[in-house]
């Protein structure tokens, strides 16, 4: 059986109009079979971002905007969002919007922080608006030109101290302490290098002598030593208190010497006279002693 030419223009009338809505669908990043799972995002402003656009966690595309629709009660607007059912948005999830450098807004999701807690499917999430680069500078410009007067001052006195002398001689100053510096570390690393070495060395060997002298100290009798350095300090108290007390008394020879006057001339007449004597032995030998070759003569 022949078709018609009729029935053959209507399908292919109906095949490309399949044909353009599948591609209508295909180029709005839409799924034409999908088993994704829809959220609702009420917003006061999108940015002009269109359907098929991407909504991301974390930098990670979880699903696209199936559709936006105003709101005439709230004056606000609402955004459908299809996300892969595997992913789960936790409550206290918030949406906000970010724009691409040369390129179309999305939304992104702020996930909440109980990830037990999940939203489901057809619920509502807050969504906060996009600040853009444009709204962020306008919105600094006040403040900019509110701390433009302190930049100049700023300015001005960073000129003033920069075309004064004393800076210039502040300088020059730092930079010969700088070289003086270099100097002495390179001084310092030589001793470290070389005296300290070796004066490391004979320290050692100090303390190694000191060490052996300390264990000769050890064995000395340093107990016997002091127990004979008492015995002979009291012999010697002993003596002494022995010869005060012969030179105090009467009865001995000493105090006797000591103490009687008669007995001190007696002495100092004595050897008056034998220095005397003496004296002329030495003037007139011959009146003491004669040696004759022929014998003795009278006198």
């Amino acid at each position: 059986m022949k078709l018609s030419k009729e029935i053959k223009i209507a399908l292919v009338a109906v095949l490309v109009i399949c044909i353009v809505y599948v591609g209508i669908i295909f180029l709005k990043g839409l799924k034409l079979f999908s088993n994704d799972v829809s959220y609702y995002v009420e917003m006061t402003d999108v940015q002009g971002m269109p359907t098929a656009s991407d909504v991301r966690a974390n930098g990670l595309k979880v699903g696209s905007v199936k559709s936006i629709t105003f709101n005439p009660d709230k004056q606000n607007l609402t955004v459908e969002i299809s996300v892969d059912p595997q992913f789960r948005i936790p409550q206290g999830t918030t949406v906000f919007m970010t724009k691409e450098m040369l390129g179309s807004a999305m939304m992104n999701l702020k996930l909440g922080a109980d990830p037990t807690a999940i939203l489901s499917p057809g619920d509502t999430i807050n969504g906060t608006p996009m600040v853009d680069l444009m709204t962020a500078a306008g919105n600094m410009i006040p403040q900019v030109e509110k701390m433009l007067p302190k930049v100049d001052s700023i300015l001005t006195a960073l000129n003033t101290l920069t075309n004064d002398p004393a800076l210039s001689a502040s300088m020059h100053n730092m930079a010969f302490i700088t070289e003086e510096l270099k100097t002495t570390t390179t001084q310092l690393n030589g001793l470290l290098g070389k005296d300290v070495p070796q004066l490391m060395a004979k320290t050692n060997n100090i303390c190694t002598h000191l060490e052996s002298t300390t264990s000769k100290i050890d064995q000395i009798d340093l107990i016997g030593m002091a127990q004979k350095t008492d015995t002979m300090l009291f012999n010697l108290q002993d003596m002494t208190f022995r010869l005060n007390t012969a030179m105090n008394s009467k009865e001995t020879s000493i105090g006797m010497l000591m103490n009687d006057n008669a007995i001190a001339l007696h002495l100092d007449s004595t050897l008056m006279n034998s220095s005397r004597l003496l004296e002329d032995l030495r003037l007139h030998p011959k009146r003491y002693v004669h040696f004759s070759l022929f014998g003795k003569k009278d006198k």
